[in-house]
Protein backbone atom coordinates (compact mmCIF):
# COMPACT_ATOMS: atom_id res chain seq x y z
CA UNK A 1 0.00 0.00 0.00
CA UNK A 2 2.64 2.66 1.14
CA UNK A 3 5.28 2.03 -2.20
CA UNK A 4 2.39 2.82 -4.71
CA UNK A 5 3.41 5.50 -6.78
CA UNK A 6 0.36 6.40 -8.62
CA UNK A 7 -3.09 5.97 -8.65
CA UNK A 8 -5.92 5.71 -11.25
CA UNK A 9 -9.55 6.02 -10.83
CA UNK A 10 -12.68 6.04 -13.10
CA UNK A 11 -16.25 6.77 -11.50
CA UNK A 12 -19.00 6.42 -13.63
CA UNK A 13 -22.21 8.57 -14.00
CA UNK A 14 -25.42 7.48 -15.93
CA UNK A 15 -27.08 10.50 -16.97
CA UNK A 16 -30.36 9.83 -18.61
CA UNK A 17 -33.80 10.64 -17.23
CA UNK A 18 -34.59 7.02 -15.75
CA UNK A 19 -32.38 4.47 -13.90
CA UNK A 20 -31.22 1.93 -16.06
CA UNK A 21 -31.10 -1.78 -14.07
CA UNK A 22 -27.94 -2.38 -15.76
CA UNK A 23 -25.48 0.35 -14.23
CA UNK A 24 -27.20 0.65 -10.75
CA UNK A 25 -24.91 -1.43 -9.07
CA UNK A 26 -21.53 0.49 -10.84
CA UNK A 27 -22.72 4.01 -11.38
CA UNK A 28 -24.12 7.08 -10.06
CA UNK A 29 -27.54 7.53 -11.57
CA UNK A 30 -28.04 11.56 -12.38
CA UNK A 31 -31.05 12.05 -13.78
CA UNK A 32 -30.14 16.18 -14.73
CA UNK A 33 -28.47 17.28 -17.74
CA UNK A 34 -24.47 17.92 -17.14
CA UNK A 35 -22.80 20.82 -18.51
CA UNK A 36 -19.60 18.36 -19.33
CA UNK A 37 -17.29 21.23 -20.60
CA UNK A 38 -18.36 23.46 -17.75
CA UNK A 39 -17.19 20.23 -15.53
CA UNK A 40 -14.18 19.77 -18.09
CA UNK A 41 -13.32 23.43 -17.30
CA UNK A 42 -13.58 23.88 -13.47
CA UNK A 43 -12.16 20.26 -12.76
CA UNK A 44 -8.41 21.91 -14.53
CA UNK A 45 -8.27 23.97 -10.72
CA UNK A 46 -7.68 20.56 -9.12
CA UNK A 47 -4.67 19.60 -11.60
CA UNK A 48 -1.06 20.02 -10.08
CA UNK A 49 0.10 20.08 -6.32
CA UNK A 50 -2.37 20.90 -3.55
CA UNK A 51 -3.54 20.78 0.26
CA UNK A 52 -6.87 18.36 -0.25
CA UNK A 53 -8.06 18.44 2.97
CA UNK A 54 -11.38 20.02 2.23
CA UNK A 55 -11.52 17.34 0.14
CA UNK A 56 -11.09 14.52 2.14
CA UNK A 57 -13.76 12.66 4.45
CA UNK A 58 -14.15 13.33 8.18
CA UNK A 59 -12.19 10.79 10.57
CA UNK A 60 -9.09 10.56 8.34
CA UNK A 61 -6.43 10.18 10.87
CA UNK A 62 -3.36 11.43 7.79
CA UNK A 63 -1.15 14.10 8.82
CA UNK A 64 -0.40 15.37 5.11
CA UNK A 65 -3.31 16.28 2.79
CA UNK A 66 -0.91 17.76 -0.03
CA UNK A 67 -1.13 15.08 -3.00
CA UNK A 68 -0.98 15.58 -6.59
CA UNK A 69 -3.33 15.27 -9.70
CA UNK A 70 -1.49 14.85 -12.75
CA UNK A 71 -4.57 13.88 -14.71
CA UNK A 72 -8.16 14.40 -14.93
CA UNK A 73 -10.53 13.16 -17.63
CA UNK A 74 -14.41 13.78 -19.10
CA UNK A 75 -15.95 11.93 -21.25
CA UNK A 76 -19.12 11.04 -22.28
CA UNK A 77 -19.76 7.05 -23.56
CA UNK A 78 -23.50 6.91 -24.82
CA UNK A 79 -25.55 7.71 -21.76
CA UNK A 80 -22.04 7.67 -19.59
CA UNK A 81 -19.95 9.73 -18.46
CA UNK A 82 -16.44 8.59 -17.22
CA UNK A 83 -14.15 10.62 -14.98
CA UNK A 84 -10.69 9.34 -14.25
CA UNK A 85 -8.92 10.71 -11.99
CA UNK A 86 -4.89 10.21 -11.90
CA UNK A 87 -2.39 10.96 -9.11
CA UNK A 88 0.42 10.03 -6.60
CA UNK A 89 -2.05 9.49 -3.97
CA UNK A 90 -5.56 9.85 -2.74
CA UNK A 91 -7.07 10.83 1.09
CA UNK A 92 -10.38 8.97 1.96
CA UNK A 93 -13.17 9.78 -0.70
CA UNK A 94 -10.77 12.10 -2.36
CA UNK A 95 -12.21 11.28 -5.90
CA UNK A 96 -15.70 10.73 -4.43
CA UNK A 97 -15.49 14.11 -3.69
CA UNK A 98 -14.37 15.18 -6.77
CA UNK A 99 -16.63 13.54 -8.67
CA UNK A 100 -19.66 14.89 -6.74
CA UNK A 101 -18.76 18.17 -6.91
CA UNK A 102 -18.23 18.21 -10.54
CA UNK A 103 -21.57 16.77 -11.12
CA UNK A 104 -22.91 19.67 -8.88
CA UNK A 105 -20.36 21.88 -11.52
CA UNK A 106 -22.60 20.13 -13.98
CA UNK A 107 -25.59 21.01 -12.33
CA UNK A 108 -25.22 24.40 -12.22
CA UNK A 109 -25.05 24.69 -8.69
CA UNK A 110 -21.26 25.84 -8.55
CA UNK A 111 -20.08 29.09 -10.27
CA UNK A 112 -17.28 29.76 -12.23
CA UNK A 113 -14.18 29.38 -9.66
CA UNK A 114 -15.87 27.76 -6.65
CA UNK A 115 -13.91 24.62 -6.74
CA UNK A 116 -10.59 26.72 -6.63
CA UNK A 117 -12.31 28.51 -3.47
CA UNK A 118 -13.20 25.23 -2.17
CA UNK A 119 -9.49 24.04 -2.48
CA UNK A 120 -7.82 26.99 -1.15
CA UNK A 121 -10.57 27.22 1.72
CA UNK A 122 -9.12 23.64 2.70
CA UNK A 123 -12.34 22.95 4.63
CA UNK A 124 -14.49 19.48 3.89
CA UNK A 125 -17.62 22.20 4.28
CA UNK A 126 -17.07 24.11 1.99
CA UNK A 127 -16.56 21.33 -0.18
CA UNK A 128 -18.99 19.88 -2.98
CA UNK A 129 -21.10 16.46 -1.76
CA UNK A 130 -19.84 13.03 -1.50
CA UNK A 131 -20.69 11.04 -4.92
CA UNK A 132 -22.14 7.53 -3.77
CA UNK A 133 -19.47 4.44 -4.12
CA UNK A 134 -20.59 1.90 -6.72
CA UNK A 135 -19.45 4.73 -9.30
CA UNK A 136 -16.03 3.87 -8.37
CA UNK A 137 -13.69 1.79 -9.30
CA UNK A 138 -9.71 1.71 -9.07
CA UNK A 139 -8.72 0.93 -12.41
CA UNK A 140 -4.62 1.13 -12.11
CA UNK A 141 -2.04 1.25 -9.49
CA UNK A 142 1.62 2.11 -10.14
CA UNK A 143 4.84 0.73 -8.25
CA UNK A 144 8.25 1.40 -7.99
CA UNK A 145 10.26 -2.19 -7.65
CA UNK A 146 12.59 -1.93 -4.58
CA UNK A 147 15.11 -3.82 -6.46
CA UNK A 148 16.19 -2.04 -9.35
CA UNK A 149 13.91 1.19 -8.97
CA UNK A 150 11.94 0.49 -12.48
CA UNK A 151 7.89 1.14 -12.73
CA UNK A 152 5.12 -1.39 -12.75
CA UNK A 153 1.76 -1.03 -13.20
CA UNK A 154 -0.73 -3.50 -12.08
CA UNK A 155 -4.22 -2.70 -14.06
CA UNK A 156 -7.42 -4.11 -13.51
CA UNK A 157 -8.34 -7.00 -14.85
CA UNK A 158 -11.98 -6.91 -14.31
CA UNK A 159 -12.74 -3.75 -16.71
CA UNK A 160 -11.90 -4.24 -20.53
Amino acid sequence: RYSATGKIYRYLIYNKPYRSPLYKDTSYHVRYDLDIDKMRLEAKSLLGTHDFKGFMSSGSSVKDTVRTIHNITIEESEDLIIIEVEGNGFLYNMVRIIAGTLVQVGKGQLSADDVAQMLEAKDRTAAGQTAPPQGLTLMNIEYVDGDDAEYRAVDNPSIS
